[in-house]
């Protein structure tokens, strides 16, 4: 290896013609090799830096004759401990036997041991010196242990520095490719962020632009809220064609909620993770485990985005080949501050949206029912049977209990849902009303639970709920017997856990509504023959409330039957008139079939079709009708005796009027007007029932 002083200056020379010359450093490095070649004996050849810092050490360029295993990872190393440690301040060329080094750094014989395993027994290190620091080493590796000279050493040394010149530059340029490559990716994400409005479209947009510098086979947002419950879970998976794509399906692992909240305290300790590391978090974390299982991945990177009381935040990323380290993180570090404040925007968006969709909720909702038509707008009667039902309703109707309705169609069953919600601590909210019978079965669950945007074909925007828009207040699921069986185990979870998921949702929804549900049907019986769960008749049936129907309430029917008169008197602009005794009567005696509801929608027909001083059934109620209708049930009256009640229970309406008006006749809210009556005709009786001192 001697050379001239002569050959050395040419050589001096050709290799600073090359670094002023050859631009990209792969090209330079192997031309200068192969010139070395030509004075040092040796096999193979690498060029190894280290960062700022000198806390790793990695290969910039080799030049092997060796194959490397498939499974050695070509990636940045901790220097302590390591086998080049001791030689990191070197100033001249450093002769290193490999087995020896074997003997001495068993912390780190992963490098050693593999060269050795390949034939190699020596290492050269020359340090490259720039700038009064040494950035790196050019390495010669042999197979034979050779003797170096001092000359040798010092030959070497001093080709080195016109390589540390090109290193130097190489790795200057390399910082700066990466701050472009950095800057461009902020722009990216930022511009994603400004002017993409769809969150998933914005975040595959983050995925690809974050992909273009750190290794990405999986990211994860995840926001969870001081509940302990996830706002936000979106994931995203790069294919084998390198497009990212939101997942959606979750793994079928049981349990999945708990594992996944789990996982999310990694967030508290950010980091990268990767080999043996990875592998003992996959045996801390089960959800790590699936993963790895499931998708082969072998490395993960998680950054916390914000952590405040009401929410925290945090970003996972993992990939199936390669590593992470410091540097990745630092470089997905970049774009937190934007991320965090563009996804903190969009859930307070989110939520502004969410009460701005309920409150047009609740307000359709009460539109609903302001314009609906009741058959009845306050429960009317003194039976004995009605009595104890409102004795019940107002025993159960301060509490939160669930409670089940059950009566014949017509029996005004809501009405006694609105009573039970107006007599509670809850009256101030809403009382949301879902017919289970008039829905179709695929709409139902989403009408009760709501959806997501894209949870289904037609599903262009979010939908709040019934359950969510009656928080606070009372859902009265009207003809529950009519629910599919497939959606009453989801109610039944509802109940249970006062929690709900919309459809195509992650994100667990805390609910605080009070249950009245309602039925035709026998549910007992419609548990037995499994066309009802038994779990959810339990759960319902926890106060139930029988309605009676009309015929076992006939002494209320004169009552109702004057209500609705002068209910539909008003609405139609008619004038109030009188009841026949003998109509009266027989409307008494009918078999009520309909109840209540068709009680009141016979009594509409006579008001529109009346002309008279009195109401005209004569097209409605049988002109001769059947001894049974004369009679009422026990025992016959004369027709004095019912038009004494007749007369009886006008007087009583007319007190009660009287009571609630505070004496007054006419004017607003006075007798008049609660009883749909002109001032004039209300005085009228008033007068002929000898009522001229009750009132003021």
């Amino acid at each position: 290896m001697k050379q001239s002083l002569h050959e050395t200056h040419k050589l001096m020379q050709y290799i600073s013609d090359a670094v002023g010359s050859i631009r990209d450093p792969q090209e330079l490095f192997r031309t200068l090799t192969d010139k070395l070649r030509l004075v040092f004996e040796f096999d193979s050849a690498a060029i190894i830096t280290f960062d700022k810092e000198k806390r790793y050490s990695n290969v910039f360029f080799e030049m092997l004759r060796f194959q490397l295993p498939e499974t050695f990872e070509r990636k940045k190393r901790p220097i302590a401990g390591s086998w080049i440690e001791p030689h990191i301040a070197d100033v001249a060329v450093s002769v290193i036997s490999i087995e020896k080094s074997l003997e001495l750094y068993s912390a780190d014989v992963l490098l050693p041991q593999m060269l050795y395993d390949l034939g190699m027994r020596q290492v050269a290190l020359s340090p490259l010196r720039t700038g009064g620091k040494v950035i790196g080493f050019l390495s010669f590796v042999s197979k034979d242990e050779k003797e170096w000279l001092e000359s040798d050493k010092e030959l070497l040394a001093t080709l080195s520095l016109p390589v540390a010149v090109a290193v130097s530059n190489a790795l200057a340029y390399e910082e700066l490719r990466q701050r472009e490559a950095q800057t461009a990716m902020q722009l990216g994400v930022n511009n994603a962020l400004l002017t993409i409005k769809d969150r998933n479209r914005m975040l595959l947009a983050v995925c690809e632009q974050i992909e273009k510098l750190v290794p990405c086979t999986f990211l994860g947002i995840r926001v969870m809220g001081a509940d302990g419950f996830y706002r936000l879970y979106d994931n995203f998976r790069r294919d084998n064609a390198g497009v990212f794509a939101q997942v959606h399906a979750p793994l079928d692992i049981e349990n999945f909620e708990d594992i996944a909240r789990e996982s999310f305290s990694l967030i508290t300790h950010p980091g990268s993770f990767s080999g043996e590391v990875f592998c003992q978090l996959c045996g801390e974390y089960r959800m790590l485990a699936y993963v790895k299982e499931a998708f082969g991945v072998c490395s993960l990177l998680t950054v916390a985005l914000w952590d405040t009381p009401g929410s925290r935040a945090g970003l996972f990323i993992s990939n199936t080949s390669g590593s992470y380290d410091e540097h990745d993180q630092a470089t997905v570090n970049l774009i937190v501050p934007q991320l965090s404040l563009a996804l903190q925007n969009y859930l307070a968006f989110e939520k502004i949206d969410e009460l701005r969709r309920k409150v047009e909720g609740e307000r359709t909702c009460l539109i609903e029912e302001i314009k609906a038509t009741h058959n009845f707008e306050e429960i009317i009667g003194n039976s004995a049977s009605l009595a104890a039902v409102l004795r019940r309703v107002s025993q159960v109707a301060p509490t939160d209990a669930t409670v089940l309705i059950q009566g014949e169609t017509g029996t005004g069953k809501e009405l006694f849902a609105r009573a039970l919600h107006n007599l509670s601590a809850r009256n101030k909210r809403a009382l949301i009303k879902i017919n289970c019978a008039t829905l179709p079965a695929p709409l139902i669950e989403s009408e009760l639970f709501g959806h997501e945007k894209g949870s289904f074909t037609g599903a262009t925007e979010r939908r709040i709920g019934k359950f969510e828009l009656a928080e606070g207040g009372t859902i009265f699921l009207d003809e529950i017997g009519e629910m599919p069986l497939e959606l009453q185990a989801k109610l039944l979870r509802v109940l249970q856990e006062r929690e709900l998921e919309r459809l195509g949702g992650r994100q667990v929804i805390k609910v605080d509504v009070r249950v009245i549900a309602a039925t035709n049907r026998d549910l007992a019986k419609e548990v037995a023959e499994g066309r009802f769960r038994e779990d959810l008749f339990f759960r319902l049936n926890v106060f139930p409330l029988d309605i009676p129907p009309l015929i076992e309430r006939r002494e209320d029917i004169a009552m109702l039957a004057t209500h609705f008169a002068a209910k539909c008197s008003r609405e139609f602009g008619k004038p109030l008139r009188a009841f026949r005794a003998i109509d009266m009567q027989r409307l008494v005696a009918r078999e009520w079939k309909g109840n209540i509801r068709e009680l009141a929608h016979l009594i509409e027909q006579a008001v529109i079709v009346s002309e008279g001083t009195t109401l005209d059934f004569s097209t409605i109620l049988s002109p001769s009708a059947p001894a049974s209708e004369l009679h009422t049930v026990g025992h016959a009256r004369t027709m004095r005796d019912f038009e004494a009640d007749v007369v009886a229970m006008e007087r009583e309406l007319i007190l009660d009027a009287l009571s609630r008006a505070k004496g007054r006749v006419s004017g607003v809210g006075g007798a008049a007007e609660l009883l749909a009556l002109h001032p004039k005709t209300l005085y009228s009786r008033i007068e002929k029932l000898g009522l001229s001192k009750r009132y003021s």
